[in-house]
């Protein structure tokens, strides 16, 4: 009986340099592949970036409109405190007085507190991408303004604080009722002689209670102050901040 033999089938044994070869080019392809993704997601941030900064930019161009006008308000305002607390100190007719006397106080019921736009600062905040500023010293700029945002808020609290007493000490000791004829949106661009044909309330500058509402106001002027010094800081402060946000970001052909 004759006995086949299957042939042995030769299995061919790697080599190491074999597996550091095989080993090689998969670190390569796993290395690559992160390499690719970092790439990409990295471009992902910058493109990122610079869309918060650009409109962070126009956050703060709409900020300096807001300084601007607020200044302008307030530095008047700051003028009528003086007027009116000149007006008690003043040798004038008790008429005169009486109808001065409500034409300041009316100006000074018209308040423009500056409000920052912070809708840009909040978003980046909220979803995590102020860590994505890249740029050397911008995010200590930006942090600094939004600092000095909420200085100029607390100061701003201050004010309202002395306004609001002068307020309710005023109606408190004088009948405004003669008064109530005239338009609410039109105080600021009150003249004395629209005060012409409407009966002023009758009241003595020696009044004990109108002691208390001149004490109120000027302390909002000594406190009317130090804001507008604030504005005007800030005013200077975002004068810097846009061009500077522009030029790291290339936004001015934009």
């Amino acid at each position: 009986m004759e006995v086949h033999k299957h042939p042995h089938h030769v299995t061919h044994k790697k080599k190491w340099p074999e597996y550091l070869l095989e080993f090689l080019m998969l670190f390569l392809a796993v290395f690559l592949g992160f390499l690719a993704e970092n790439i990409r997601e990295t471009g992902s941030n910058r493109e990122i970036e610079k869309n918060n900064i650009k409109s962070l930019v126009k956050n703060l161009q709409e900020d300096s409109l807001q300084l601007i006008r607020s200044i302008d308000v307030n530095e008047k305002r700051y003028n009528y405190l003086d007027s009116l607390i000149y007006l008690k100190r003043s040798d004038v007719a008790e008429k005169i007085f009486q109808k001065q006397f409500i034409y300041y106080m009316l100006k000074l019921g018209f308040l423009d507190y500056f409000a920052s736009n912070k809708t840009t600062f909040k978003q980046m905040q909220s979803s995590g991408t102020l860590r994505l500023i890249s740029h050397t010293h911008v995010l200590d700029s930006i942090l600094s303004y939004e600092t000095h945002n909420d200085h100029i808020e607390q100061q701003e609290q201050i004010c309202a604080t002395w306004w609001n007493k002068a307020i309710e000490q005023v109606s408190s000791v004088i009948d405004l009722t003669p008064i109530a004829q005239l338009p609410p949106d039109g105080l600021w661009n009150l003249t004395l002689k629209n005060l012409d044909n409407i009966q002023a309330p009758k009241f003595s500058k020696n009044l004990p209670a109108l002691q208390s509402y001149y004490n109120w106001r000027i302390n909002e002027r000594i406190s009317l102050g130090y804001y507008v010094q604030d504005l005007h800081r800030q005013l200077a402060d975002v004068r810097i901040l846009i061009p500077f946000l522009q030029k790291e970001y290339h936004l001015k052909n934009e």
